[in-house]
């Protein structure tokens, strides 16, 4: 597969700004070879009419974005995600991250088994959920005090069975490493926001 190909993969997937040694990392590339790629897919991408994507650079980091000009797109998505209620998708990540965070979406992803970048981007921008400090090749995710303010809570320690499904999820985060458990020993099948008030909008 060509090596333009992986990078926009690796890109999409992360759906967060990646730094270059990290691509250059994951890709198997020197720092030449990785500055290469990536200004060759960024002069694809802004030399096509017919894609809607460009790359954003900030500091060592690059991300995929939507093209300025495209921008009336991701603004009615936003206004329509604020219209509706959380989907059960957000919101089992929502508990995934109260529960088990600060945590990467990595590890989000891992458990869920699906790509949580949309999930994590609308909880973003609720409020409900923050970005912090990088760890290892990802950024870290934890709750906000707006979710805590809206769930009545003072603090995290306060949601239904905290410990139980804490020790639960790190039990099962841990087997990103060493492989030794089936997802369906370690994680219960409802979440733990089943039994708790849904964030109100």
């Amino acid at each position: 597969m060509d090596i333009v190909s992986k990078l926009e993969a690796l890109l999409f997937y992360y759906g967060e700004p990646v730094s270059r040694s990290t691509i250059a990392h994951l890709l198997q590339l020197n720092e030449e070879e990785c500055n290469e790629v990536v200004s060759r897919y960024g002069k694809i991408l802004s030399d096509s009419a017919e894609r809607g994507l460009t790359l954003l650079y900030k500091g060592n980091t690059i991300q995929l974005a939507t093209k300025p000009e495209l921008k009336e797109i991701g603004e009615a998505i936003v206004k329509d995600e604020f219209r509706e209620s959380l989907t059960p998708a957000a919101l089992e990540t929502l508990a995934l991250v109260a529960y088990l965070g600060p945590t990467t979406r990595a590890t989000v992803d891992y458990i869920r088994g699906v790509n949580s970048s949309y999930s994590m981007r609308n909880l973003s921008m609720r409020g409900l959920v923050e970005r912090g400090e990088e760890k290892g090749m990802s950024f870290q995710y934890s709750i906000t005090e707006e979710f805590l303010k809206h769930m009545g809570l003072s603090h995290v320690q306060s949601l239904p069975e905290y410990s139980r499904y804490h020790t639960l999820l790190e039990t099962f985060a841990r087997t990103q490493e060493d492989g030794s458990e089936e997802k369906s020993e370690v994680i219960p099948s409802a979440t733990p926001f089943d039994s708790a008030e849904h964030p109100k909008e």
